[in-house]
């Protein structure tokens, strides 16, 4: 079910004071070019402004002279640069036809109109990064963990986060996952004629186990969720707030959504295929997502992942080890499994290597067998992970494990099953996909730094999206260097620059009026 909730008045903060960067820098130098065309127009002008093609005409027989080239002969050189503008083939005598002679009054004139421009666009930027304020994001983001939402148990924090989007004026849909656990949609409605792009992320968390109190010290915040990811979902409030302030309209719209569910295995990811279905089935729609999660960069791909159980299974479990051969026992069989994984990743390290994320993964993290010290064990089992580049399939991988484990459980005598669970499919958008571009330009503005590009071998939930919906995904987040840690903390300063990429970006792929 999705409810509509009703706008409230835009909060209102006062200007401040124009900042100076590289971008006017740029500015200034296409000032001075414009001024030495004037220059130079000018020096051209033999009579009066009203004879243009005489100026132009002398000034080439000018030009011929000093070469040594008489108007009635053709110029040695096909064609000629005319102060900076190529006017192709010059005339062969004087009643020749000029060819495709260009008024520099007209380049001048686009020249200044791209001037002014982009002087208002700059103008713009820097309004919009003066409104983002690191203290407000604090206060927002310190509202947020002080609610508790473990995975599960978010109605408050959505309460919460639903009233701090009304508080923007925006339009708010409350989507039900179950009772009490909601996704927010809330959109900032365009012009028209622009793409809409998603901001996403999650309100939940893992359980606060050692976890210190919520507080403040210097440029840090402290508390579970700081960093996983409360943080990032008060840094597009205030992305939203600084684009309002700065009186910035975007042509295409902005849809803030924050999801239950996220952290597994206790959810399941149901907030985020919720939030599939309602892509799928048109309740809302986007062009791209924005993930606001993980480090200060690019992260534009993700390798597939899988955990996997291999169980080996021997008729002679059960059975007082004396009656068996040490050389029967099903873990000397474990063993020669461990051995093979060794020589596997090995081959893996060889083999398929992502430039962004390195060689594809096998691990392990749990080992089972036995329940008395001389019975023989009638199970044995090992659990890890699997990760793998794109291009590959899930079931691929799978079939490639049970290949690795047959030959042993045969030469064993024992049944061996293999399963998955948690699949995610690899995902990767393209690096000249058109968000990646908005948010390198962003980025770049923001920090006068080339944002670092980078793919990795964990999995989140844009390899849901992407796979779910269809809708190309990537990464750009505050931090993720405590995420999930005991002593969890981000940077005002870091959440701050996202807030200000956020915002940027949206100006940069929406479009501006």
């Amino acid at each position: 079910m999705i409810l509509e909730r009703q706008k409230k008045t835009r909060c209102q903060h006062p200007a401040r004071p124009r900042r100076s960067g590289p971008a006017e820098n740029e500015l200034r130098t296409t000032a001075c070019i414009v001024v030495t065309c004037l220059a130079h127009y000018t020096d051209t002008q033999g009579h009066s402004q009203r004879q243009p093609e005489r100026g132009l005409h002398e000034a080439r027989e000018q030009s011929l002279s000093r070469s040594g080239n008489s108007p009635g002969c053709a110029s040695s050189e096909a064609h000629r640069p005319y102060y900076g503008y190529w006017i192709g083939a010059l005339p062969t005598s004087r009643s020749a036809s000029v060819v495709e002679v260009v008024d520099p009054r007209s380049r001048i004139h686009m020249a200044l109109v791209a001037l002014n421009q982009d002087r208002s666009n700059q103008m713009k930027i820097d309004q919009v990064i003066d409104q983002i304020s690191g203290s407000w994001i604090a206060e927002e983001t310190l509202q947020l963990v002080r609610v508790p939402s473990v995975t599960l148990h978010e109605q408050q924090v959505c309460q919460l986060y639903e009233q701090q989007l009304l508080a923007l004026g925006l339009e708010v849909q409350v989507r039900e996952v179950t009772p009490g656990r909601n996704n927010l949609y809330a959109r900032l409605s365009g012009t028209g004629g622009g793409p809409t792009l998603m901001l996403n992320g999650h309100l939940d968390t893992i359980p606060n186990q050692n976890q210190q109190p919520v507080y403040q010290e210097g440029d840090l915040l402290y508390g579970r969720g700081t960093t996983d990811m409360k943080g990032g979902m008060a840094a597009i409030l205030a992305a939203v707030r600084g684009l309002q302030l700065a009186n910035v309209r975007l042509q295409g719209d902005l849809l803030l959504t924050a999801v239950v569910g996220h952290e597994e295995p206790e959810a399941k990811k149901d907030g985020p295929l919720a939030m599939i279905e309602d892509l799928n089935q048109g309740r809302i729609s986007c062009d791209r997502i924005l993930i606001v999660e993980g480090p200060d960069a690019l992260w534009i791909m993700s390798m597939g992942s899988m955990v996997f159980t291999i169980a080996l299974e021997s008729e002679r479990g059960g059975t007082h080890t004396q009656y068996v051969p040490f050389g029967d026992n099903p873990l000397r069989f474990l063993g020669e499994t461990l051995a093979r994984f060794d020589t596997f990743q090995q081959e893996l390290d060889q083999g398929l290597v992502h430039p962004l994320a390195g060689p594809e993964r096998i691990d392990l993290g749990i080992v089972q067998a036995g329940d008395y010290f001389n019975r023989i064990p009638q199970t044995c089992k090992l659990t890890g992970t699997r990760r793998w580049a794109p291009g590959r399939q899930a079931e691929t991988v799978l079939e490639e494990l049970r290949a690795l484990i047959d030959p042993i459980a045969r030469k064993g005598g024992l049944r061996a099953n293999v399963s998955m669970e948690h699949q995610r499919e690899p995902f990767e958008t393209p690096g000249d996909d058109p968000l990646v571009e908005a948010v390198a330009t962003a980025h770049r503005q923001v920090t006068a730094t080339e944002a670092e590009v980078v793919g990795k071998r964990i999995v989140g939930d844009a390899n849901l999206y992407v796979h779910g919906s269809g809708v190309p995904t990537i990464y750009y987040g505050p931090s993720n260097e405590t995420a999930h840690a005991d002593i969890e903390n981000v940077s005002i300063q870091r959440l701050q620059s996202a807030a200000r990429v956020y915002a940027l970006a949206a100006m940069e792929y929406c479009g501006v009026q």
